[in-house]
């Protein structure tokens, strides 16, 4: 039988402890190994879960400094407020975020995508050759060769990526964050928060902006260099 991966819940509200062991109850992927009210408390007893599910709003340690403290360990964060889905996938590097009130299906849907991740290793350094997704307005899962990925963008819904292949098809990767991408398709660059580009469409560059070789209508595109992401970049665009 198939190793479970073990998870520990971090909120001060005991009624989110509830819900969780009802849920996941009869769940074949994944159990709550234990349960925290104080995130100081969690910290302290310095467990090793394979996952930790953590509310954002708690008194003391907020979600977020919980899950940078925690590091690497992977996260699925959980909230009230829906505003957070904007900014928390990419800049924090969670593998997923919950609204309240959380609902089994949504639940069981972040754990089999926490399950995938965790099975390929957050932090693998080797470019994996294929990548499997769910792709908007198709059932199945589809199968991409990772080094075919030439550009990336958020899509409509920030937690989907539209991304274009070296022979000008495009897919929709749902519910991934660019740090996720980045960690599977290590060959690519990030120019900035929304975008993730490939050298080989890199035609020039500049201090603040680089154009890239894509279909539009004068076969090229500009793209922003962001001021948080220019140092980094520019050095992975020289040692690429």
């Amino acid at each position: 039988m198939k190793r479970k991966i073990q998870c520990i819940v971090v909120d001060d509200d005991t009624l989110i402890h509830d819900i969780f062991r009802k849920y996941l109850e009869d769940c074949e992927h994944a159990e709550i190994v234990d349960y925290f009210q104080d995130p100081r408390e969690f910290i302290k007893a310095n467990k090793k879960p394979d996952l930790v599910f953590i509310d954002i709003v708690m008194p003391h340690i907020d979600g977020f400094t919980l899950a940078n403290t925690i590091k690497p360990t992977p996260v699925i964060l959980f909230t009230g407020n829906a505003i957070h889905f904007k900014t928390i996938l990419d800049e924090i590097g969670v593998i997923d975020v919950l609204a309240k009130p959380i609902t089994k299906e949504r639940l069981l849907a972040s754990i089999e995508k926490a399950t995938k991740l965790i099975s390929l290793g957050r932090n693998m350094k080797s470019i994996i050759e294929y990548m499997e997704f769910n792709s908007m307005g198709s059932k199945d899962k589809i199968f991409v060769k990772v080094k075919d990925i030439v550009y990336v963008t958020t899509h409509h819904d920030p937690r989907n990526k539209l991304v274009r292949m070296v022979d000008g098809t495009e897919h929709v990767f749902m519910d991934y964050s660019m740090k996720e991408i980045l960690e599977i398709a290590s060959h690519l660059l990030q120019p900035n928060k929304s975008e993730l580009v490939s050298k080989d469409i890199i035609l020039t560059h500049g201090y603040e902006h680089i154009y890239i070789k894509i279909a539009t209508s004068d076969g090229k595109k500009m793209v922003i260099i962001g001021n948080k992401f220019s140092d980094k970049f520019k050095k992975m665009l020289h040692n690429s």
